[in-house]
């Protein structure tokens, strides 16, 4: 997918870029939300409503408009999968990037996310990095939901490969995403492997999902990286986590373990004994939703 690049004539800006995305096919809407350096429209192509990233190159700081950028271009060019934002096109226009995307919603953990979701957001994860590509921004911000209720993982802003030329692992020093999602050893500033960050993210998520709340209370920093030392998950009184399955709680201890070398990595998520029950049971429950359909049709 080659991105396309245009000059501005005498026109300002807007008006040549609405100018020439149109002639490709594409319309801007209004603004649906704000980033450091970009923003969020509403926009369509051929009567499908779509979303388009909006990133200003003169806004944007150096280290952002060298690495993080381009990084961020290439790997959505190279990724597709139904539970990933889908890239329709990537426009470039007078050192403005115009992301034209899937139209969705963003999820709000405490009302919508449910654990049937936890396995889309599994399988996004495992393609990428089956491709050797680590998001390193998992958070429920970042889940969006289309209408008809499937997971899409977004904002590929942090993302990178994973691998050199060679295929040896590559170290990151960065430090990406939010602290409440960021496992030890990215608060303690050590280099680490970047798809083992994603798997303590997706344990925080998955922690989300049953409690409504966060795993670590990351109002002191300091405090939190002792806690995920300890293994010390904080309890609500909402929340009984004696009561959760053993494969459930299995899981969660794989997932959110502080030694990286005992970490589960996302194969071992997929294959988790909890995961394949609950996978079973919701493919029961939606054959059974077909069967009760088919039988209202036919009466």
């Amino acid at each position: 997918m080659a991105a396309l690049k245009f000059r501005t004539g005498q026109y300002s800006v807007e008006k040549n870029a609405q100018k020439h995305l149109k002639t490709i096919g594409f319309s801007l809407g209004k603004t649906i939300g704000q980033g450091t350096y970009s923003k969020v429209c509403l926009a369509s192509s051929d009567n499908q409503k779509l979303a388009c990233k909006i990133i200003n190159r003169k806004n944007a700081g150096k280290d952002f408009i060298e690495k993080f950028l381009p990084r961020e271009l290439k790997i959505l060019k190279t990724i597709k999968h139904a539970n990933i934002v889908t890239i329709y096109n990537i426009v470039d226009i007078n050192n403005i990037v115009y992301i034209f995307m899937d139209f969705c919603k963003m999820v709000t953990y405490l009302s919508i996310l449910k654990l049937w979701s936890f396995e889309q957001i599994a399988l996004a994860v495992e393609y990428l990095h089956r491709q050797n590509i680590a998001h390193r921004d998992l958070k429920c911000e970042n889940i969006l939901l289309t209408s008809t209720n499937k997971i899409k993982l977004a904002d590929f802003g942090f993302a990178r490969w994973t691998t050199n030329d060679l295929g040896e692992t590559i170290l990151s020093e960065t430090f990406c995403g939010s602290a409440a999602y960021a496992a030890p050893e990215i608060l303690q500033g050590i280099a680490y492997d970047p798809k083992m960050i994603d798997i303590w993210a997706l344990g925080c998520i998955l922690y989300i999902m049953l409690a409504a709340a966060m795993p670590f209370d990351d109002s002191n920093i300091k405090k939190m990286v002792k806690a995920q030392q300890n293994r010390v998950i904080k309890t609500y009184m909402k929340f009984n986590w004696h009561k959760i399955s053993p494969a459930l709680k299995e899981l969660m201890g794989s997932i959110l373990e502080p030694e990286v070398s005992e970490r589960s990595n996302i194969e071992d998520i997929k294959y988790s004994a909890w995961l394949l029950k609950e996978t079973s049971l919701e493919e029961k429950e939606s054959t059974k939703k077909k069967s009760l359909s088919m039988l209202q049709v036919m009466m």
